[in-house]
């Protein structure tokens, strides 16, 4: 049977200038064998001005890969 690790990674958002340092980060876990599996995203519920939709603040990429 094969067996698969998982960890994930929070990325600030406001840390990523555009889509290469997303690409960066995801191409420099893949050479160690880790595939992206899932996002999520996590909200942060500001002043009333945004109290019904929420800024998006940080998003998790859930990575796995195979056990040795």
């Amino acid at each position: 049977m094969v067996g698969f690790e998982y960890t994930t990674l929070a990325v600030e958002l406001k840390d990523i200038n555009d889509g290469n340092s997303l690409t960066d980060l995801l191409n420099l876990h893949g050479k160690n064998g880790w595939e992206l599996v899932s996002t999520t995203t996590q909200s942060c519920l500001g002043s009333s001005q945004y109290a019904l939709i929420g800024i998006t603040q940080k998003m998790f990429l859930i990575l796995k890969r195979q056990l040795q």
